[in-house]
């Protein structure tokens, strides 16, 4: 009786082994079957919930603080600054437009690699929507210049200059999708744009910017403009102030617009657009500020 156990338990443990063996063989037949497509389990079975990770695996420090590698990345972030500083930077900007001649200006502006910023009315943006896009697409940036560039609509009330620039920003960014807080206030924000009035754009996070160097485009005649740009830029200079120039989306402007693209790059500037990352330059009131009509 004991050796028949004995023989059953071993017949039976034979069995147990053999039918192992068929289950793992059929498994794994089955996964080449429908698992050979890696894309297609995925597809089928979605991603992991958690990523499979090895213990032997080293782990990385919480804090590369006082390592080599850390001070080197300290050290080339400095670099990069100091070169920034060191560069001759000249930030163009461009206001009214954009008008059936920006396709021309961005030409331009193309031809030189130049960088610009494009402060715009929301009439015009629904007019040329086509241009606006191509800005956003080649990296210039898009600003607000209000709707209707009428000082005694413009600066009636101190929420009137709100209501124009959400409805412009709205514009913008129906057409091209970016929300730009950029904003430049007709004629400038000296004298009619109160403290009070700025208190307002600023609660609704809008940033102004004024200028350094005003072209004089829009009121000379020729080519005088981009001897003003000039005189003003080398004027700077020596302050070591990066200058925010002002100019117009005009024929005239863009006509003669080749002729300070070459200095520029003849003599080593570097043009950037604005953004809102940067400290926004406007100009201060400082008792020169007064309601629109007085």
């Amino acid at each position: 009786m004991t050796n028949r156990r004995k023989r059953r338990r071993k017949r039976l443990f034979y069995e147990l082994v053999l039918l192992a063996v068929v289950l793992v063989f059929v498994v794994g037949f089955s996964f080449r079957g429908s698992g050979d497509n890696i894309a297609a389990a995925v597809e089928k079975q979605g991603p992991p919930e958690m990523v499979p990770t090895l213990d032997w695996v080293p782990q990385p420090k919480q804090s590369m603080k006082g390592s080599t590698f850390a001070d080197s990345i300290v050290q080339k972030e400095q670099e990069l600054q100091q070169q920034e500083s060191n560069q001759k930077i000249v930030y163009l900007t461009f206001d009214d437009g954009p008008t059936a001649d920006a396709p021309k200006l961005l030409d331009t502006l193309d031809q030189f690699g130049a960088k610009a910023t494009f402060f715009m009315l929301a009439p015009h943006i629904k007019e040329h929507p086509e241009v606006v896009k191509r800005m956003v697409e080649e990296g210039y940036a898009v600003g607000l210049h209000g709707v209707t560039h009428d000082a005694s609509k413009f600066y009636r009330t101190k929420e009137s200059p709100l209501h124009e620039m959400q409805e412009d920003q709205a514009v913008l960014e129906e057409v091209t999708g970016v929300k730009s807080t950029l904003i430049r206030t007709p004629y400038g924000s000296i004298p009619y744009m109160l403290d009070s009035y700025r208190k307002v754009m600023e609660a609704h996070g809008f940033q102004m910017w004024d200028w350094h160097i005003d072209s004089q485009d829009w009121n000379t005649s020729g080519n005088v403009f981009v001897s003003n740009v000039i005189n003003g830029i080398l004027r700077m200079e020596a302050s070591g102030k990066h200058p925010i120039i002002l100019l117009h989306d005009r024929a005239q402007t863009i006509q003669y617009l080749p002729k300070l693209l070459k200095w520029l790059n003849d003599n080593h500037y570097v043009t950037k657009s604005l953004d809102e990352s940067m400290d926004a330059y406007n100009f201060k009131c400082e008792n020169r500020c007064r309601p629109y009509g007085h």
